[in-house]
């Protein structure tokens, strides 16, 4: 696993248009064109299946992340883009009202088992967010940790690879 160290330095109010988040993206696309993003906003990258909860988005989809990842079937896409709203001042800014993904007990595990059920093999989640844990069932590719300068926290952009579970690997 490689960690590359980025200067951000642009706002991250719309990830999808910073540089260093099309790198990570660039980097996983070679996978296939399909893709979902639970947390789209106004990403267009893996059009048409994008949702934000927000109806005010360019969004295909408006539904709680988890019941938009619930609607689709095994097997279903190459890659998942994951770049909710991770921390309260975002959450608050952007959702008004609606809970940080994080603060909702078992939340974020709940989406990523639907994630790994939906990803076909060797499938890939582009995750971004203020922590470089791995979900059960995953592996880092690579990791970029983003300066953004100031006063304001940086970001940790992972790469993340669906690792095929065998029998032997649960005990």
């Amino acid at each position: 696993m490689t960690w590359v160290r980025i200067t951000g330095r642009q706002s991250c109010k719309e990830t999808h248009t910073t540089n260093w988040m099309q790198q990570g993206y660039k980097h996983m696309h070679y996978l296939g064109s399909k893709g979902c993003d639970p947390f789209a906003r106004n990403c267009e990258w893996a059009y048409p299946y994008t949702n934000d909860i927000d109806f005010s988005t360019k969004a295909c989809y408006h539904l709680d992340a988890l019941a938009f990842l619930k609607h689709w079937d095994n097997d279903s896409f190459d890659y998942v883009l994951w770049d909710p709203p991770f921390s309260k001042r975002q959450a608050d800014e952007i959702y008004e009202g609606h809970n940080n993904v994080y603060t909702v007990p078992g939340y974020v595990k709940q989406c990523f088992d639907e994630i790994f059920r939906i990803l076909r093999p060797e499938g890939m989640v582009l995750k971004l967010g203020y922590n470089s844990s791995c979900p059960q069932g995953f592996q880092i590719e690579k990791g970029y940790l983003v300066n953004m300068g100031g006063n304001i926290n940086d970001v940790i952009m992972t790469i993340l690879s669906k690792q095929q579970m065998t029998l032997e690997s649960w005990t």
